[in-house]
């Protein structure tokens, strides 16, 4: 079926119900930032491939919002469908809320999946929208009408061994219960897929890109209990996990479950991250405790054993895309490519390592007006031949079994404006800016932002994407509870006002965006660690994980400070060392030449 299609099969239901507005998110019943193609219905519907969406469907009219990374994708991909498009972080621009309230007329019912809308946004949905609108619960509403749906993986669970994981699953479980105690509350529940994924130490296949399970967690004041697929748990990790203190039970066994466990008892949740419906299982009795998930906050200060397996997670990673950059370089112009063709090159490279696990997102690669469009993902039938002309930007994630990656380079595969490398040249500057900052403890990610993107601001310049988000370990590449972004996002509520501490781990991703131009990004992993303390207070810095060459012949040496050109330089002297080890003698000589003293 074609957009049109499904749209009237969607509006013949809607009417046969006396539904006058349906309201779509992408989201699971976990409110994860990137779900999978079972629960990809705005995807489905309306053909946008962007993670982040929320679809309004009325009789007339259709809506939909997204976020500053994909106002351009959703241009190109919605064009002549007739959708409203609107940023979320456009001042001018209505919310889903005030745009029913304008398109709507008096008594109209409503229909959304509880499932899928945290008790955050339904409570601010709820008070905007009535008494003068009625809402239904309709779960899996447009499940009726998707026939050719995406089932849930069957694939089995795996164990995330210790000497990976870093921390012991006895040692988590103690962890969250002191912060309990704290807290001085009975009970906690949480539906985070990466939460759970954390605490376990096991992983699975849910998620073609994150190696996630469906699953919930509740611990009780002398239980911890896993909701969880019962069949893709062999009988062994069930003994591990029972050794453990843990029991096991079935993923919809949570909903009858609930109103019987949780009773008169304070139980804590974060509201962002569990789902209406599943508040609507609790104890009418219990007394409810909200706040940011517990698991979310302690899993984000990572383990001297996560950094270390981190950064080995880099050097692997780089040597694979060092060898990509070096194919890319060697073949442009002599043999045919295209963006997808590349995106799927780098695993044959990093399938040489044995603790490569798999890709952690779709390839991005792009070149051209391609790349002025942040999260543009190549299709296999859809895909731009690379030509000795301009940029390269890939954006690469990949999950080793010593945690995961997030890389982004823009290369020179032929001839550069001056413009495109001044441009290439200002975004380093604020990628180095952010490399050797120094802040006090307590200054969040909305006040780094600022500071990183002035170096755009002072030239008239901007990109509508955060600066940096938190990198899971072997779990979501977007991890809370921070984000360096200078605007709210819903899958992060705490980004703006969470300070920043000692463990977080970040990428570092400055850019420019020029639409139908070119785009440049540079991104690698960095942690925050300990400074120093003085009289001023504790002061915190970045340690930088990643080491992958930059394109010097990209650089306009004249604009870096030397405090720049010497972090430059000293940045590709300990690239040089931590992968020419790894390298043939071939790639040893191209690495040397490609981080030379500027």
């Amino acid at each position: 079926m074609d957009f049109l299609e499904k749209l009237h099969l969607l509006r013949r239901k809607m009417d046969a119900d006396g539904i006058g507005i349906f309201i779509m998110p992408s989201a699971d019943p976990h409110q994860s930032p990137s779900v999978c193609a079972h629960w990809k219905t705005v995807q489905w519907l309306t053909g946008f491939t962007g993670s982040l969406a929320t679809c309004i469907v009325s009789k007339d009219n259709i809506a939909l919002w997204t976020d500053g990374r994909y106002v351009f994708q959703a241009q190109r991909e919605l064009q002549g469908k007739n959708i409203e498009q609107h940023m979320l972080s456009d001042p001018n621009a209505p919310d889903y809320c005030e745009w029913i309230h304008r398109n709507m007329g008096d008594g109209e019912k409503i229909a959304i999946d509880k499932e899928l809308i945290s008790v955050a946004e339904y409570r601010k949905l709820e008070g905007r929208l009535t008494p003068r609108f009625i809402i239904e619960d309709k779960k899996d509403y447009i499940g009726e009408i998707w026939n050719d749906r995406s089932p849930i993986s069957p694939e089995p669970l795996f164990e995330l061994p210790e000497s990976y994981a870093g921390i012991s699953r006895a040692e988590k479980i103690n962890t969250v219960r002191q912060s309990m105690e704290r807290k001085d509350v009975a009970q906690y529940l949480t539906s985070s897929l990466d939460a759970v994924a954390w605490l376990t130490n096991l992983r699975g296949h849910d998620n073609p890109i994150y190696p996630l399970f469906h699953s919930y967690l509740h611990f009780t004041k002398d239980k911890t209990i896993l909701y969880a697929d019962a069949s893709k748990i062999s009988v062994s990790i069930s003994e591990e996990l029972k050794k453990d203190g843990i029991i096991l039970r079935n993923t919809a066994e949570i909903f009858s479950r609930l109103p019987l466990e949780t009773g008169e008892e304070k139980i804590y949740i974060d509201p962002y991250k569990i789902s209406t419906c599943l508040y609507n299982a609790l104890s009418p009795s219990a007394y409810v405790v909200e706040g940011m998930d517990m698991i979310t906050y302690i899993k984000s200060m990572k383990s001297e054993a996560e950094r270390h397996n981190i950064m080995e997670s880099n050097i692997k990673e780089c040597t694979a895309l060092c060898r990509l950059i070096k194919y890319i370089k060697d073949n442009v112009g002599k043999k045919f490519m295209n963006e997808y063709m590349i995106g799927q090159q780098v695993n044959e490279f990093r399938s040489m390592d044995p603790l490569f696990l798999q890709p952690a997102n779709i390839p991005i690669v792009a070149v051209g007006e391609n790349a002025a469009l942040p999260h543009y993902k190549p299709q296999k039938e859809k895909s731009r031949e690379i030509v000795p002309q301009g940029f390269l930007l890939f954006d690469l994630c990949a999950h080793y079994l010593t945690g995961s990656t997030d890389i982004t380079r823009t290369i020179q595969v032929g001839p550069l404006s001056e413009e495109m490398r001044r441009d290439y040249t200002n975004v380093l500057k604020a990628h180095i800016s952010l490399a050797m900052m120094v802040f006090p403890f307590g200054t969040t990610g909305f006040v780094i932002d600022g500071v990183v993107k002035s170096h755009q601001w002072r030239h008239y310049m901007d990109y509508n994407t955060g600066t940096g988000h938190g990198i899971g370990y072997c779990l979501d590449i977007h991890e809370g509870p921070c984000k360096i972004v200078n605007e709210f996002t819903p899958l992060f509520p705490y980004a703006m006002t969470t300070p920043l501490d000692t463990g977080m781990l970040f990428s570092n991703e400055p850019g420019v965006y020029k639409k139908d131009r070119f785009g440049v990004r540079l991104e690698n992993n960095i942690m925050v660690r300990e400074d120093r303390v003085n009289e001023f207070g504790r002061f915190l810095r970045f340690e930088t994980l990643t080491y992958c060459p930059f394109e010097l012949g990209a650089i306009v040496k004249e604009m870096l400070s030397i405090e720049e050109l010497e972090w430059l330089n000293q940045y590709h002297k300990k690239t040089y060392e931590l992968l020419s080890p790894h390298l043939t003698g071939a790639e040893r000589e191209w690495l040397k030449r490609e981080t030379r003293e500027l």
